[in-house]
């Protein structure tokens, strides 16, 4: 963990600076267009048109481009909100759709 501005950083492992489009879901919303703004192994920051509850479990789905045309649905917890967007952390740490996405170099966005 690192400290990050007089705070303790709970994320696990570097973020990385991305721009993919998103589906959100929770028990009172259905498919809420977001859009993660950067990614890590513990979770990511999220921008929503809707305005998510902290400690709310959500469902993230990502649609993957081709070769590999798919959508992939990763379970989350609103642990932070912030005024960029909402930070998420993942239920399960390190989700395989999550580390194919960090190894992928054209998912990163420019600084």
């Amino acid at each position: 963990m690192a400290h990050s501005e007089h705070r303790l950083e709970h994320r696990w492992g570097e973020r990385v600076r991305v721009n993919i489009p998103v589906h959100v879901s929770a028990a009172a919303l259905t498919g809420v267009d977001g859009c993660m703004k950067n990614l890590s192994l513990s979770g990511a920051l999220m921008r929503s048109d809707c305005d998510l509850r902290l400690y709310t479990l959500i469902e993230v789905r990502i649609d993957l481009a081709p070769p590999s045309p798919r959508a992939v649905v990763v379970k989350a917890h609103v642990s932070r909100k912030l005024k960029e967007g909402v930070g998420i952390e993942w239920c399960e740490f390190a989700p395989n759709i999550v580390k194919d996405l960090l190894r992928s170099p054209s998912v990163r966005s420019p600084p």
